[in-house]
């Protein structure tokens, strides 16, 4: 067996863990082998805990190997299925209170703990957070009765459609280093309704899943849950963009965080109250502009030099393939997005008189 060396949580508290998995009976899935059926949606809470509930406790296991195969096949991870990993929580351990929410949205193939690093320290720091399993468009749904619903394979091809022309039509656009942020907005918005229906078809499922699993988290966990009309949120790639949606469409989420994640969606008109957090890698930037304009609340934008998109997941650990994760250090962008995480929740959604941490090195550059 070999092992993967992970970072410990930050916070004052340890982390517990449990699981549960809903069926939406008003909406038919439209994915995979289970389409025509009803929509069923996985989550993951994690919640603050005591250093005495979870004494001579073993650590959960959340990388199961279920998971580890289908993420080897899709991003071809030289990861045996018997790679040990801490996960540094503890199952169905004893709650200690009530704490604010914060909801988590993966990326399209990738899988509802992809940032499982950054949810257990956010959760160290004092906070719930529910990671979503979008079915289908994650590698593997692993479901409470034991059944698992894996990635619809023919969403790769439907991203863009058509796929090559769109595909190019992207590289072209994320090329752009000139165009002030109006400007790119303009011409990213033109790249979309050509080519990505798709893609904002899919974001507004998400956005679905997650109102529904919201509202049966505050309702299964109210003895968890400090306020369910101020509650958080954060995603990485269209997860992000989903988190951005929400914060500008429904009041209970009450701040956003986008992790590289192209804001597509539809806002003709519409303006962001909301504060929001932006980080993005220098060949994303023009698809995320939108964060700049339109906004009556305040928003923070970093810029992550030398990485790549799927570096912003924990895949930065498991895959040391620069050209894949990017060239900044694991241990360096994961120290630095959860400094900005927490204080970015921290003021909007805690109120706690601080300010969002800004790095202070040449590897991230804030943005306006």
């Amino acid at each position: 067996m070999s092992d993967i060396m992970l970072p410990a949580p930050t916070g004052e508290y340890k982390v517990g863990t449990r699981t549960f998995s809903v069926t939406d009976d008003s909406r038919t899935e439209l994915l995979g082998d289970k389409a025509g059926s009803k929509r069923r949606i996985f989550a993951r809470l994690y919640y603050p805990v005591t250093a005495a509930s979870v004494e001579g406790m073993d650590q959960a296991v959340v990388m199961t190997e279920t998971k580890l195969k289908a993420l080897a096949k899709t991003f071809h991870m030289p990861i045996k299925s018997d790679t040990h990993f801490d996960s540094f929580c503890y199952q169905d351990t004893k709650p200690i209170g009530k704490f604010p929410l914060i909801i988590f949205s993966h990326g399209m193939g990738s899988y509802a703990e992809s940032n499982h690093q950054m949810c257990i320290d956010l959760c160290s720091n004092g906070y719930n957070v529910l990671a979503v399993g979008h079915a289908f468009e994650s590698v593997a749904n692993e479901y409470d009765d034991g059944t698992v619903d894996y990635m619809d394979k023919t969403i790769t091809k439907r991203v863009y459609d058509p796929y090559l022309r769109g595909t190019f039509a992207l590289l072209k656009l994320m090329g752009d280093k000139k165009s002030s942020n109006e400007e790119a907005y303009a011409k990213f918005k033109a790249f979309q309704d050509k080519y990505a229906r798709f893609i904002v078809g899919r974001m507004e499922e998400r956005v679905k899943d997650i109102k529904f699993i919201t509202d049966e988290a505050c309702r299964r966990y109210s003895d968890y849950i400090d306020d369910p009309d101020n509650i958080g949120i954060f995603g990485h790639s269209i997860g992000g963009a989903t988190a951005y949606y929400l914060c500008m469409t429904d009041d209970r989420f009450k701040a956003g965080m986008n992790l590289d994640g192209m804001l597509c969606g539809n806002y003709d008109g519409m303006v962001m109250r909301k504060p929001f957090c932006q980080i993005s890698c220098e060949d994303a930037v023009i698809t995320e502009t939108r964060v700049a304009i339109a906004a009556e609340a305040p928003y923070y934008w970093e810029l992550f030099k030398g990485m790549r998109h799927q570096g912003f997941s924990d895949l930065k650990f498991f895959i040391p393939v620069k050209a894949v994760t990017g060239k900044m250090p694991s241990d360096m962008m994961h120290e630095n997005l959860c400094k900005i995480g927490k204080s970015f929740f921290d003021k909007h959604i805690k109120g706690m008189e601080t300010e969002v941490f800004q790095p202070d090195n040449e590897w991230i550059q804030r943005r306006r």
